[in-house]
């Protein structure tokens, strides 16, 4: 799967590089260049959010009138038909307008001519096949049925307008969203973009168009789920995930440190279920059930990676790591408390000596339960879910 970072969204979406002036004395005239570029794109992102929009209205209308008439109900469908007639006519006057301002950028700003030349074309084009199958003035009365005919090849036209519009700027919006997920948590997109698209198929299908793009969407694109997990493709915010983990690690011997020496905090060690003499055995417990945890994630990848469901190839372990350092960060946590739950109930004795494979086995165990734990975390913080809020206030 590909990966591209928030910081590339507009420059690679939008064809456009991030211009950065050389010279201090050229930051006005540079910043008033990118002003202009920047309002240039955005004209053509609402051009297309506008088309995506008239043609999925348009496309609603002939839908329905097309089943009307499937379904028998000839005077439904003839109303339907004739007022959609009238909504085509009025969509194409309109379109003419809005390719006005299209026709300006493309004199003035030719590198966004250069990227988008050919979606420009393909929209316009899709507006004449309209203009020729619903002419202004109709030569001679029709039948019902050639309407319908009219009506489904207008579906199938009015269809590749709405996805090429859609493969324009659900990139955009899909950056907007992911900027307020944590890293790891995955959007669905079928539920997040469906009010975009006709149907189901075509949502998937903008879906893979963008999987093999690199410099899109900031996150790893999940064809197999219809997923986007949020992930961030700079070197070091990815290492900084290692480091975390491996700090997190560090503060599980840190506490087994000071577990077993509680006369650091003035504690009668009487009374205190370990001592000094404990800390080797403590931190080869702890060692031995982080292994056992570890010998269950590399298990869990290698499954994945079989089955055709692991989203990062198996060799990209560093951007694993990244995508999944709050699973594993709370797993290592875990270990922390199992570790010393296992002693204050006395299933670890420390005093016998470590029994390696209780403690393997205990790690391994531990972390094969845990999916289920983070099923539910994921169930409750997706509450939070902005894209889901979203669909639920359009509900």
């Amino acid at each position: 799967m590909r990966v591209a970072s928030a910081s590339t969204t507009r420059a690679v979406l939008m064809g456009r590089r991030a211009v950065q002036p050389e010279e201090p004395e050229s930051n006005s005239n540079s910043n008033a260049a990118l002003d202009a570029g920047a309002r240039g794109l955005y004209l053509v992102l609402g051009f297309f959010r506008e088309t995506n929009a008239e043609a999925l209205r348009i496309r609603e209308r002939l839908k329905s009138a097309v089943d009307l008439a499937a379904s028998k109900d000839d005077d439904g469908a003839a109303r339907i038909l004739a007022e959609t007639y009238t909504v085509i006519r009025k969509e194409i006057d309109e379109a003419a307008i809005r390719a006005e301002v299209i026709e300006e950028i493309r004199r003035t700003d030719l590198e966004t001519k250069a990227w988008f030349a050919r979606e420009f074309v393909q929209v316009g084009n899709g507006w004449d096949d309209l203009d020729q199958l619903w002419p202004e003035r109709m030569s001679h009365p029709e039948a019902l049925a050639a309407f319908v005919t009219r009506g489904t090849r207008s579906i199938a036209v009015l269809d590749t307008m709405i996805f090429l519009c859609a493969c324009q700027t659900i990139p955009d919006e899909l950056d907007k969203y992911l900027a307020n997920y944590r890293i790891g948590r995955s959007l669905d997109f079928v539920g997040t973009f469906q009010d975009q698209l006709p149907n189901k198929e075509l949502t998937l299908a903008v879906l893979a168009r963008l999987a093999p793009q690199s410099g899109i969407v900031s996150g790893l694109i999940d064809l197999n789920n219809a997923m986007v997990i949020k992930a961030d493709q700079r070197f070091w915010r990815q290492a900084m995930s290692v480091v975390a983990i491996l700090v997190t690690v560090g503060l599980g011997y840190g506490l087994v440190a000071l577990g077993t020496h509680p006369g650091w905090f003035g504690f009668d060690a009487s009374a205190w279920p370990v001592a000094p003499k404990d800390w080797a055995a403590l931190n080869g417990a702890y060692l031995l059930v982080l292994l056992g945890v570890l010998a269950h994630w590399v298990l869990d990848r290698v499954k994945l990676n079989r089955s055709g469901t692991d989203v990062t190839p198996l060799s990209e372990w560093l951007m694993w790591l990244h995508v999944n350092e709050v699973p594993i960060i709370v797993r290592i946590a875990t270990v922390w408390l199992m570790v010393a739950l296992g002693v204050a109930f006395k299933s670890f004795n420390p005093g016998t000596g470590v029994v390696p494979v209780t403690y393997f086995t205990a790690g391994y165990f531990l972390d094969s339960t845990f999916d289920a734990l983070v099923g539910r975390f994921n169930t409750f913080i997706g509450t939070k879910d902005p894209a889901k809020k979203k669909n639920e206030a359009e509900a």
